[in-house]
């Protein structure tokens, strides 16, 4: 899981990811359950607050300054707060296919109407459109 670090002293930013200094650089990763961090280069893990946490910038956090972004509460909430955000996304997305989807059968069934009742598929549509309009919540 990816920390939510304080707004850095030397840059102003303020940033998620730090990186082990080590000979495969990787993204380090805190399990906030056991209080481990670990190197997705090397592969090296070790007690979270043991840690330092380097900024884009240069600036070295010691774990104690960062000691509120690695509680459980705050992982687990940042955690929560992350998956609400690909949820109303996904949400969204639904919506939009299923709006085109109800649009693309709409100008389908315009059709098929207007041909039967001798109009144009566009009067028809409208018609259509016109009702569910009126009748939408």
């Amino acid at each position: 899981m990816s920390l939510p670090f304080p707004k850095c002293p030397r840059c102003q930013k303020f940033w998620v990811k730090t990186y082990h200094c080590c000979s495969v650089p990787g993204e380090v990763l805190v399990e906030p359950y056991q209080r481990q961090a670990k190197c997705c280069g090397c592969s090296e893990q070790w007690f979270v607050m043991n840690t330092s946490f380097n900024c884009s910038c240069g600036y070295t956090f010691s774990a104690s300054e960062v000691e509120n972004a690695l509680s459980t509460t705050q992982l687990l909430k940042q955690r929560l707060i992350q998956k609400l955000n690909e949820m109303d996304s996904f949400e969204r997305s639904i919506t939009t296919k299923s709006q085109s989807s109800f649009k693309q059968w709409i100008g389908s069934i315009s059709y098929e109407i207007g041909k039967l009742l001798g109009t144009t598929a566009s009067q028809a549509k409208q018609l259509i459109d016109n009702f569910f309009e009126k009748w939408s919540f």
